[in-house]
């Protein structure tokens, strides 16, 4: 800048200035854009050439429990007394690279193990907590609905639980794009957001949420929502691994895990996302669900599901004939 005159030196000079501001401002606002729009972009790492799934897991076969949880307040974090809307039974193969999947109805009349009560099995949560201290209340919740299923599954070991609420899986569905599913009849919600018309599209996260707790008028329709819910999931496997998206998931679930009750740790949420991603097969995936017939005691205020104990004792007999199959 020797030959530059006085004048000429400050302009360049404050030209420079001028574009590591702006430079630093872009940085600044692109990070801001990743944290609150795209928080899986903020994760590079391809967990692709992670360890071997196996090693984060005592057991070559496992049983995770998934339960989607519903406060009627408000769909906040956890530490407030939930329903449980959604259980799922997802018992993972390693050795033959299967997965079944067994659904339990929320109607499901059922003894509640940590009081003795008879009642829907969607209440299990709220017995445990409303039973408990302040200070356990939480654990006192899950540890009531873990119970209740096993015995309701014959004492089926559950290794592992992982629970959401609508919030997390709201934000969970938008951070990674949404997920497009082709909706088979229109669903009248209370508000057009709450709603979803026939057809192809590409669901956001209130839209997934829409479809997944969408109950026909009868009240008895839990059964053909936990179909719904089985076709979704299936559908958002498929879209997932097709798109690659499951090396998102474990950076997406990091950011949310406020939404999260697991006793997974993150290595372990981290292999069961690898092995979706690049050993499960569509067709390795087994379908169960328990089925029964409904009945009401209150001149159908509340309609409750008596479970087929005939189809229930088959089909935890096949789950765990294919476990011992090695």
């Amino acid at each position: 800048m020797e030959n530059l005159s006085q004048k000429a030196r400050v302009y360049v000079s404050l030209g420079i200035v001028f574009f590591i501001i702006l430079f630093s401002f872009s940085i600044i606002f692109y990070g801001v854009y990743q944290v609150y729009f795209a928080p899986a972009t903020l994760f590079s790492r391809n967990f692709t050439d992670a360890e071997s799934v196996e090693d984060f897991f005592e057991e070559r076969i496992i049983n995770v429990v998934v339960l989607g949880m519903h406060n009627r307040n408000e769909d906040n974090t956890f530490g407030e007394i939930y329903y449980v809307d959604t259980i799922l039974i997802a018992s993972i193969n390693f050795d033959r690279d299967t997965l079944s999947l067994l659904s339990v109805p929320r109607d499901s009349y059922v003894e509640i193990s940590c009081s003795g009560s008879l009642d829907r099995i969607r209440q299990s949560y709220s017995y445990g907590y409303n039973l408990a201290d302040q200070s356990e209340r939480e654990e006192a919740g899950m540890l009531c609905a873990l119970e209740t299923i096993s015995n309701l599954l014959e004492g089926l070991e559950l290794h592992y639980y992982i629970a959401m609420d609508i919030e997390g899986l709201k934000q969970l569905i938008d951070s990674m794009g949404g997920v497009y599913f082709e909706v088979e009849e229109p669903m009248i919600g209370f508000t057009p957001q709450e709603s979803l018309d026939k057809g192809p599209q590409l669901l956001d996260g209130q839209g997934y949420v829409t479809y997944l707790t969408y109950r026909e008028p009868d009240t008895r329709d839990d059964l053909n929502r936990m179909k719904r819910q089985k076709e979704l999931l299936l559908a958002t496997f498929k879209y997932f691994q097709e798109m690659g998206l499951f090396s998102y998931v474990v950076p997406t679930y990091a950011a949310y895990r406020e939404h999260i009750d697991t006793d997974l740790s993150f290595n372990q949420v981290a292999a069961l996302a690898l092995f979706a991603g690049e050993r499960l097969e569509s067709d390795a995936i087994r379908d169960y669900s328990l089925q029964g017939e409904y009945f009401t005691i209150d001149d159908g205020e509340t309609y409750y599901l008596n479970l087929d104990q005939n189809s229930k004792s088959e089909i935890i007999e096949s789950l765990t004939v294919m476990q011992g199959d090695q």
